[in-house]
């Protein structure tokens, strides 16, 4: 279970890119430049903002968000201990 999982991060990387370009793009629609802006420039911290923000209003993304924070947080504690 642990090799198929540290052998998909790959993946997970990929799809992590997408979701992150996915808040930007939400941080500028719906609050402007400076937010997305400073979502670019703090990918944790404005993941988990708009995660919450978006609960009830965009679900899909919002899930997404979560799937890929508990994700990060199982690669964390999996991943390969040599980084």
């Amino acid at each position: 279970m642990k090799a198929i999982f540290v052998s998909l991060f790959g993946l997970f990387y990929v799809t992590g890119s997408i979701v992150h370009i996915w808040t930007i793009s939400i941080a500028y629609n719906e609050a402007g430049f400076l937010s997305a802006l400073i979502t670019s420039l703090l990918p944790v911290l404005g993941e988990l903002y708009w995660m919450f923000k978006m609960f009830g209003e965009n679900d899909t993304y919002a899930y997404l968000a979560l799937t890929h924070v508990i994700l990060a947080i199982l690669y964390g504690l999996l991943g390969p201990k040599d980084r």
